[in-house]
């Protein structure tokens, strides 16, 4: 028995008629009426499964189970089960759209591997994952997932070609199978694959998202289904997850890539049919969100020039377990070039710009330096001041910690006390243009990181008069300049966490990395008093008291706040014994001014 062509006519009517209602007249239903059109077309779809229903009952009852009939109609209940299903689950009846998708997945299971069985299967599997993911369900839905990505690879290997559901509706004797089920297939998996990369990542297995993701990014590439600027944003946030992990030269990639994908759009986004809002709504979506790439590649060079300090500051039973854990955490990985890779991309004129191994001299991190500054300064040329105040502050504190790691590579102490003093002006302007009561947070960062510059510059100056055995008055001067500076911020930094600025109690509620800077800040405060010079007793007097006064709250602060004090025992054995001193050095300074 053959589906006369009347009845496909019919069915594919009906079919056209739901997908017209979904994918064209629902974009003109009114806000008060937002589901009029899905409604619609579930109508017509239920209409068209009842049918169906009926003619595959039939066919079953006739004795005829298992012909090519057969597998038609069970082919065309489940695209209209799939169909009905998301259509459910839009206008908010999930309970219904999920019965939906498994009697869909039940049609298919048998005829997964079939050209007939194989779209709407990971058409209904994808759909049901979005279900099991709102539920929180992960687990149960990478399960799923990973069904139908086997499916997938058996069912591209067998060399076969799926077949669209526009395809069923053609008589038997013009079944061709067209691109389109081809095309529709890989667009299938593509999200099979981002669907796995967001489970894998509730569940806590970045790798394997991160693996996921760049499957996800790469077949887009592929296969051309991609929107540019959505594709590098992805790319170049994917980047960060390989930044954090110090693996740079896959980091390099990705960001190389979403570089050239940006710099290819903006050649073609200007259309010659497009109004002048359009094409200026282009531009400045295309600055933005290239400011945004930029921004990703300055926390690239940041995080090298941290890293490459970091492991220069390990001594060597340190380095030999991070090599040991590095070498672990490589063998586990088991990373492949298609992993991270897009191999379709030219990217080597990109990445030649950037190193993506550690810095070890000064010459190695002044290249970096310097490429963190331009990519900056791509990033501070879109986020202005004026209209996006926030993000320009992460910026300007971004150019600030690029001379904190420059100035670790500079082994001149005079060259190290510029790009410290270059550190701290960056902060000191910034915090001149913000209002603490709107921008608090960032404030408190920068007094706090401000602060430290300033206790930085002291230190070089200070070494430098005691290689001095006669100190002129103006070195003294800048040493105490870079005191007072250095006390003022960390004073800015205590005030803005007390509850009034007559009371020296805390505000509630801080965490526990807030109450260790906090302690920090008590403790670099009463070292700074006690490093001012002054040849006035009274002076001296003033000083001592205020260091005493800022060591006593720090030891006390560390009694009451057990759990955040116990990174700071160095500090804490040293002002010990600072506040048994102390208050003879105090009692010795008294007696000269009696």
């Amino acid at each position: 028995m053959v589906i006369p062509k009347e009845i496909l006519s019919d069915y594919k009517e009906l079919f056209e008629k739901s997908a017209k209602l979904v994918e064209q007249d629902s974009r003109t239903d009114p806000p008060t009426d937002p589901y009029r059109s899905h409604y619609k077309a579930r109508d017509v779809l239920l209409d068209l499964k009842k049918q169906l229903d009926e003619q595959l009952i039939s066919i079953q009852a006739a004795e005829e189970e298992g012909g090519s009939d057969e597998l038609c109609y069970k082919s065309m209940l489940g695209f209209t089960c799939r169909d009905l299903g998301r259509i459910y689950i839009y206008v908010e009846e999930v309970g219904d759209g999920e019965q939906l998708l498994n009697r869909c997945l039940e049609l298919m299971e048998p005829h997964k591997q079939c050209p007939q069985g194989i779209l709407p299967y990971m058409g209904a599997v994808n759909e049901l994952s979005i279900v099991l993911a709102s539920r929180q369900e992960y687990k149960k839905a990478v399960e799923l997932l990973l069904k139908a990505d086997k499916c997938y690879e058996e069912f591209k290997t067998s060399g076969q070609i799926a077949l669209t559901v526009e395809d069923l509706y053609n008589p038997p004797d013009e079944l061709r199978p067209a691109k389109g089920g081809e095309n529709e297939l890989e667009n299938l998996y593509t999200l099979c694959c981002f669907y796995l990369a967001q489970m894998y990542g509730h569940l806590g297995e970045p790798e394997k998202s991160a693996q996921c993701c760049h499957r996800t990014l790469h077949r887009q590439l592929q296969y051309k289904s991609y929107d540019a600027v959505d594709f590098a944003l992805n790319t170049a946030t994917l980047s960060q997850y390989y930044i954090g992990q110090e693996r740079f030269k896959e980091a390099r990639h990705h960001l190389a890539a979403a570089t050239i994908v940006m710099a290819e759009h903006e050649t073609q986004m200007l259309k010659p049919d497009m109004s002048e809002q359009e094409k200026s709504d282009a531009s400045e979506t295309f600055k933005h969100r290239y400011a945004d790439v930029a921004r990703c590649w300055a926390k690239y060079g940041l995080l090298l020039l941290q890293t490459s300090k970091e492991r220069l500051l390990r001594d060597d039973e340190e380095e030999e377990q991070e090599q040991k854990k590095l070498a672990a955490a490589a063998k586990q990985l088991q990373v492949e070039d298609i992993d991270y890779r897009f191999v379709d991309l030219d990217l080597t004129a990109i990445e030649r710009r950037i190193t993506c191994d550690y810095c070890l001299t000064f010459d190695d991190a002044k290249l970096v330096f310097h490429f963190i500054n331009e990519w900056l300064d791509v990033a501070k040329d879109y986020y202005k001041a004026e209209t996006e105040a926030t993000e320009y502050a992460k910026i300007i504190q971004d150019y600030a910690e690029a001379y904190e790691h420059i100035a670790f590579f500079e082994e001149q102490p005079e060259n190290q006390a510029k790009m410290q003093k270059r550190r701290a002006k960056y902060l000191e302007d910034l915090l001149d243009l913000l209002d603490p009561v709107c921008y608090l947070k960032i404030c408190q960062e920068c007094w706090y990181v401000a602060g430290t510059a300033h206790a930085a510059i002291l230190d070089v100056r200070l070494d430098a008069i005691k290689s001095n055995q006669s100190p002129t008055p103006e070195d003294i001067k800048r040493v105490n300049q870079s005191c007072l500076k250095a006390i003022k911020h960390f004073e800015s930094y205590v005030k803005s966490y007390l509850v009034s600025s007559d009371s020296q109690q805390w505000k509630p509620g801080m965490d526990n990395e807030e109450l260790r800077t906090m302690l920090y800040a008590h403790f670099h405060i009463g070292r700074l008093y006690y490093k001012l010079i002054s040849a006035h007793p009274q002076q001296q007097l003033e000083q001592l008291n205020q260091c005493l006064t800022y060591y006593k709250r720090f030891s006390d602060a560390c009694d009451q706040q057990k759990e955040p004090a116990e990174q700071l025992q160095g500090e804490i054995g040293v002002v010990r014994e600072m506040l048994e001193l102390l208050p003879l050095k105090i009692n010795t300074v008294k007696r000269r001014l009696e």
